[in-house]
């Protein structure tokens, strides 16, 4: 976690490109190193903790268990991507702009990945809250400032949504604080037991609702599509893949697996959501034309998705919620990256101007038919992981309560996947197949700094799909914290 701060300082006191991508890229890619080698012990079913005196709050510390190794490595790894992505993006992104502000532009989203990691990695109450307000300062100048034309209307909304609910989820947690006379997450969660049912569900209430606004499903969602579109495209990549996601993180872990008595009122609504949330995604995403406006509809429907997985309450639906942000994770940011590519190429996002640009942009449209297929859930990415894991959750959790509504619920998530395949293949056929625009004939293959970024993302959610220990780290954990449920 330490690494990208440090980086971050550093790129304070370069000028130019070259000086500032490279301390980015070295200090995300030290921080995945050494995370892949505390992970090494996760796997197989143990946890690497550091903790340290913070008087008068007890301690702080961190913690890489089976639920946060995926979402550490996730954040990490797209983190590496973004940073080697961003030199040649944003070289063009400056010019447009008319001024180069290299330092800023890394010192602050580095500053946001340490911010991302230190939330997910957070063993302390209030150190947790600290690290989860700490994402929204950059992520908002990273919009305001490097963002397209609509950037202020977009990071003001962004802000201001995200903090109102970051201040719902501060009352539950403050509420918790109180309850079981404690700062430490995992002491909380054993003191649980003693807190009256009517408090935790105000505890487990409180936290979701603030969650749900960041994970930024139907209803909450009015800052999203703005601020993924007018954001650039590696920052796009980072907000979307990883920054939304976490909301799920802390629903696990603060309310589902710490308090799973207020949780189990709290969880069928938070299903229902899902579902709805994954069908106006997809149908949003059906009905765009802008193909960074469609990537940002289906945000809010895999975020649907996840939001049924958690909700199951069961040990397979949340690992498949796990899992689900890994497939996000790769394959979202690997499309933005791939929308970045066709703006700077083409200098639109209009999907309809478009068309057989397979022949003259071969790499990106192979990488970004796997990154389809990733949302899609196509075997062997890790989205199909994800997707099992869900919908097994979610059809046991409504056979296990005897509910028709709730059996009828998931069917219906389940046929939303068909919206997910529906844009997803129309959308790679409006812009790679057919005929050949007039207008594109001199469009070429973009440089390797954009494509291998994507390709590395491509490749982890392959290699993910094909060996899923990272999710069977999280299922035995989950089981383990739930009583094997």
């Amino acid at each position: 976690m330490l690494s990208p701060v440090a980086g971050a300082l550093l790129c304070l006191l370069v000028r130019g490109r070259r000086p500032a991508t490279v301390i980015s890229s070295v200090s995300t890619s030290v921080s995945l190193a050494m995370l892949l080698a505390a992970a090494l012990p996760v796997v197989s079913g143990g946890a690497y903790v550091e903790r340290y005196p913070w008087p008068p709050l007890q301690t702080a510390g961190l913690r890489l268990d089976g639920l946060s190794v995926t979402f550490a490595l996730v954040i990490a790894a797209v983190s590496v991507a973004v940073s080697v992505y961003s030199s040649t993006y944003m070289q063009a992104r400056f010019g447009s702009m008319g001024r180069e502000r290299w330092s800023a532009y890394y010192f602050l989203m580095l500053t946001f990945v340490s911010g991302m990691l230190g939330t997910v990695l957070a063993t302390n109450i209030i150190e947790f809250y600290i690290f989860f307000e700490a994402m929204l300062i950059p992520s908002y100048f990273l919009i305001a400032e490097f963002g397209h034309g609509g950037r202020d209307g977009a990071s003001f909304s962004y802000f201001m949504w995200t903090h109102i609910g970051a201040l719902v989820m501060l009352a539950g947690l403050i509420a918790l604080v109180y309850s079981t006379d404690t700062l430490s997450i995992s002491a909380a969660a054993s003191r649980a037991g003693f807190v009256p049912g009517v408090v935790q569900l105000f505890i487990a209430a409180a936290i979701t609702g603030g969650l749900m606004v960041k994970m930024a499903g139907f209803g909450l969602h009015a800052w999203l599509p703005a601020a993924y579109t007018e954001a650039p495209a590696p920052v796009s990549a980072l907000l979307s893949s990883s920054m939304s996601g976490i909301a799920g993180y802390a629903i696990i872990r603060l309310v589902a697996l710490s308090l799973p008595t207020g949780f189990s009122y709290v969880a069928p609504w938070l299903l229902v959501w899902g579902a709805v949330s994954l069908a106006y995604g997809g149908l949003m995403a059906l009905a765009q034309d802008d193909f960074k406006l469609l990537l940002s509809y289906s945000s809010i429907s895999q975020m649907g998705y996840m939001a049924v997985g958690i909700g199951s309450f069961t040990s397979f639906g949340m690992a498949g919620a796990v899992a689900l942000y890994a497939a996000n994770g790769f394959g979202k940011a690997a499309l933005f990256m791939a929308a970045g590519i066709l703006s700077v190429a083409l200098g639109r996002r209009s999907m309809s101007t478009m068309g057989g640009l397979a022949g003259r942009l071969p790499r990106t449209s192979t990488f970004s038919l796997i990154a389809f297929l990733t949302m899609m859930g196509v075997p062997p990415t890790v989205g199909f992981v994800a997707e099992f894991f869900i919908f097994q959750g979610a059809f046991a959790s409504a056979v296990a309560a005897g509910s028709g509504t709730m059996l009828a619920v998931a069917f219906v998530a389940l046929l939303g996947t068909m919206l997910t395949a529906a844009y997803s293949l129309l959308s790679v056929k409006k812009v790679f197949f057919g005929p050949l625009a007039a207008e594109n004939g001199q469009v070429s293959e973009a440089p390797a700094k954009l494509v291998l970024p994507m390709a590395a993302l491509c490749v982890a959610s392959v290699a993910l799909g094909i060996l899923p220990v990272l999710f069977g780290a999280s299922l035995s954990f989950i089981r383990l914290v739930l009583g094997g449920s």
